[in-house]
C-alpha cells in the first residue's frame, strides 16, 4: 500500500489533485477531498451512492445545471445528474459535456451504466466518490453497481475514493490488481462512542427523547446539547419512535427517501432534505448516512441498532466513522462522540456451528467448486445444457456475452452481513471489541433492562388500525416483534391479513364480525377466489418470475374458473410477499418479481 502524506493544519486535505487510478482511502471523513474534485481545473464526473450527496453539494432539486462556490470564493458550474433521465436531460447533458471551460457532472450511482453515450469519457476524469457503498448496497443495487465497474477503467483516470474504504477480503474482484492509496495525516482526531446495551433499543432511544423534550437539553459531562441527531435506517421504526414520543412536525426533521411508501408511513410529518433547516430532533436513515454535511453548535449524534432488523446493525469500520463525521461544526464539543444504543444477537441467530473463519474457509471452497462448474459450463455444450437444468442459484449468472459467470459481488456481501450480525452483534464485549480494534475509543458498557414496550399502552389499537399496521409491516417484509405485539393486541388481524388479504377486509369496512364470519366462509365454503389463490400459488414457486410468465399464469387461473378480468402482474401482491425487480437473463434484462412467501394459509 501507497502512503500520501496529508500535511494539514486546517483539517482538510489541501490538495491541487486527486491520485489517479487507484482506491484511496483519505481516512478523514469531511475532508474536503471532494470539493478537490469538484473546484479543481480538471474535467471531471463525479458519481455518488444517493441523491441526497448531490442535493447537499450542490443545493440542486432536480437534473440540471447551477452554480456552486468554493470556501474560497471559486465559481464553478456543475451538472447534478439524477432522477429520470429524460431526453430534455440527455440532450442538456451532451450540451454541457461539449460547452467551453472546466466541466464538472455530479451522478448517482445508477446513471454510470450509459453515462458514455452522451460525453467521450476519455475528457474526463472519473471519482467514484464513497466507493464502499458498492459492496452495502449490491443485494439491492446490483445493475447500478455492475454500470460503475464496468465503465470506470473507460475514463482518462478513475479514482475509488472514500474514508471508510471496504476491507481486502471484501473488495470487488476486478479491482483486485487496482493500485492502493492511503492518506497519512499529521492528526487525526479520536472518536469517542459510548455504549448503551438494552433489550429494547427503540425504547430507550424515545427514553432519551422525553428526557431531552422534558428538560430541553441533554448534559453530558456538564456540557449541554440542544439538539439530537438519530441514526436509525427503518422509516418505520422513526415512526413509532416519533408516535411514542408525541412529536409534532415542528419539533422534528426526518430526512429519507422522498417516497410514496416512506409518505404514508410518515403521515402528518414533513419529509426533509439534509440542507433544510435545523429543528430539535433529527432522524435520519442510510440516505445520508455518507458524505452528507450536516451543521450545528451543540448536535449530539445517536445511533441505534435492532438486531431483529439487519438493515440497523452498522459496520465499525465503515457506517459509524461515516456518521462521526457528519456534523461538520467545528466548534462541536460532541462532534467527535457517538452514544450507539443496541442489542445483541446473543444465542438466537448465532450459527453454534459455524466461527468467522470456518465461515469464509466454506465460502472459498464453494466458490471454488463454483469456478470449476463455470469453466466447463463454458466450454462444453452437453455440461452447459445440463447445467442449465439444475443451476438454481443467484451467484451464477450469464453476462452480455452469453458466457456464465460467478457474481463475486454477491457472495462478499453475504459474508460482510454475516460478519456484521453473527460476529459483531453477537453480544455487548464483541461490539466493543471490535470498536477497540478499529482504534475508537468506547467507555464500559451500561446496559440497560426495559420492561414496557415502543407503543403506548394505555391505547389500545382499533381493529382497523392494528389491520391497516400490520399489512404495512408484512408488505414491507418487516417481521420485527412489533408486528408480533400488533398481533397479540388484536390476534383477528393476522387470520384477516393471510386469507382475505388487505382489499378484502377494506371492503368489509374493518368490521371484526363480518371479517369473522368471511373467514370462516372460507374454511366451509371454496370460492372461486380461494381455488384461484391455490391454483396460483402451486403454480408460482419462492424465487424470481417474469411478469410476462406471471401475467400467463394468473390469466390461465381467472380462465379456469371464470372470472372476467384481464391479470396482471401485479396481481401477484394479492397472494404473496414479493418485491418488483429486474434481472439479467442471457444478457436481457428482464422485469419481474421476487417472490419471497406465500400470504395465504390454508388448511
Amino acid at each position: 500500500m501507497k502512503k500520501l502524506e496529508i500535511n494539514s493544519r486546517n483539517g482538510f486535505i489541501n490538495l491541487p489533485e486527486l491520485p489517479h487510478n487507484c482506491i484511496f482511502n483519505k481516512v478523514v471523513t469531511g475532508c474536503g477531498a471532494t470539493t478537490v474534485a469538484l473546484f479543481n481545473d480538471e474535467n471531471y464526473v463525479i458519481t455518488v451512492p444517493t441523491v441526497e450527496l448531490i442535493i447537499n453539494k450542490t443545493g440542486l432539486t432536480e437534473a440540471g445545471i447551477t452554480e456552486i462556490v468554493s470556501p474560497d470564493g471559486k465559481r464553478q458550474t456543475v451538472f447534478g445528474l439524477f432522477g429520470n433521465f429524460t431526453e430534455e436531460v440527455k440532450k442538456k447533458l451532451m450540451e454541457y459535456a461539449k460547452s467551453e471551460g472546466t466541466k464538472k457532472i455530479m451522478c448517482t450511482y445508477n446513471k454510470m451504466e450509459n453515462i458514455d453515450e452522451y460525453l467521450n469519457p476519455t475528457d474526463f476524469r472519473l471519482l467514484i466518490d464513497e466507493y464502499h457503498i458498492l459492496l452495502k448496497s449490491y443485494g439491492y443495487r446490483d445493475r447500478a453497481i455492475d454500470g460503475v465497474l464496468d465503465k470506470y477503467n473507460l475514463f482518462k483516470s478513475f479514482c475509488f475514493m472514500s474514508a471508510t474504504p471496504i476491507s481486502i477480503e471484501f473488495t470487488p474482484n476486478v479491482l483486485k490488481d487496482v493500485e492502493l492509496i492511503e492518506a497519512e495525516w499529521n492528526e487525526v482526531d479520536t472518536l469517542k462512542v459510548k455504549l448503551e446495551q438494552t433489550n429494547k433499543p427503540y425504547v430507550m432511544a424515545a427514553n432519551y427523547i422525553n428526557s431531552f423534550k422534558q428538560d430541553g437539553f441533554l448534559e453530558i459531562n456538564g456540557i449541554k446539547s440542544y439538539e439530537l441527531f438519530f441514526f436509525v435506517n427503518s422509516v418505520t421504526d422513526i415512526s413509532s419512535i416519533i408516535g411514542y414520543c408525541h412529536l409534532s412536525n415542528e419539533e422534528v426533521k426526518i430526512v429519507c427517501a422522498d417516497n410514496e411508501s416512506n409518505k404514508k408511513k410518515l403521515k402528518g410529518y414533513t419529509i426533509s432534505n439534509s440542507r433544510s433547516e435545523n429543528k430539535p430532533i433529527t432522524f435520519i436513515t442510510s440516505k445520508s448516512f455518507e458524505g452528507v454535511d450536516y451543521f450545528s453548535e451543540t448536535g449530539m449524534c445517536f445511533i441505534v441498532s435492532n438486531t431483529s432488523k439487519l438493515c440497523t446493525l452498522l459496520d465499525i469500520s465503515t457506517d459509524i466513522y461515516q456518521i462521526a463525521g457528519r456534523i461538520r461544526t467545528e466548534s462541536n464539543p460532541f462532534r467527535n462522540m457517538l452514544i450507539h444504543i443496541f442489542n445483541s444477537t446473543g444465542k438466537r441467530k448465532l450459527n453454534l456451528e459455524k466461527n468467522w473463519d470456518e465461515m469464509v474457509a466454506d465460502t472459498n471452497k464453494d466458490i471454488e467448486g463454483a469456478n470449476k462448474i463455470i469453466q466447463l459450463m463454458n466450454t462444453d455444450e452437453s455440461v452447459r445444457k445440463a447445467g442449465e437444468k439444475i443451476i438454481n442459484s443467484k451467484y451464477i449468472i450469464k453476462n452480455r456475452d452469453g458466457m456464465y459467470v460467478l457474481r463475486d459481488m454477491l457472495v462478499k456481501l453475504d459474508l460482510y452481513l454475516y460478519q456484521i450480525e453473527q460476529a459483531i452483534y453477537k453480544s455487548g464485549i464483541s461490539l466493543r471489541k471490535t470498536y477497540n480494534s478499529k482504534g475508537v475509543t468506547t467507555a464500559s458498557i451500561e446496559y440497560t433492562k426495559i420492561n414496557t414496550s415502543i407503543k403506548n399502552p394505555s391505547k389500545k389499537l382499533s381493529f382497523k388500525d392494528a389491520f391497516i399496521k400490520y399489512a404495512e409491516l408484512i408488505d414491507n417484509l418487516d417481521l420485527s416483534l412489533q408486528a408480533d405485539e400488533i398481533a397479540k393486541v388484536q390476534p383477528l388481524v393476522v387470520p384477516a391479513y393471510h386469507k382475505l388479504g388487505v382489499d378484502k377486509v377494506r371492503n368489509l369496512k374493518y368490521v371484526k364480525k363480518a371479517v369473522e364470519e368471511a373467514i370462516e366462509n372460507i374454511g366451509t365454503n371454496s370460492s372461486n377466489e380461494a381455488r384461484i389463490a391455490q391454483y396460483i400459488t402451486k403454480k408460482i414457486s419462492i424465487g424470481f418470475i417474469s411478469s410476462k410468465s406471471a401475467k400467463e399464469i394468473i390469466n390461465e387461473a381467472y380462465q379456469l374458473y371464470n372470472i372476467n378480468k384481464k391479470g396482471k402482474a401485479t396481481d401477484l401482491n394479492d397472494w404473496f410477499n414479493c418485491k418488483e425487480t429486474v434481472k439479467r437473463i442471457d444478457g436481457k434484462s428482464v422485469k419481474g418479481y421476487e417472490i419471497y412467501n406465500s400470504k395465504l394459509l390454508f388448511k
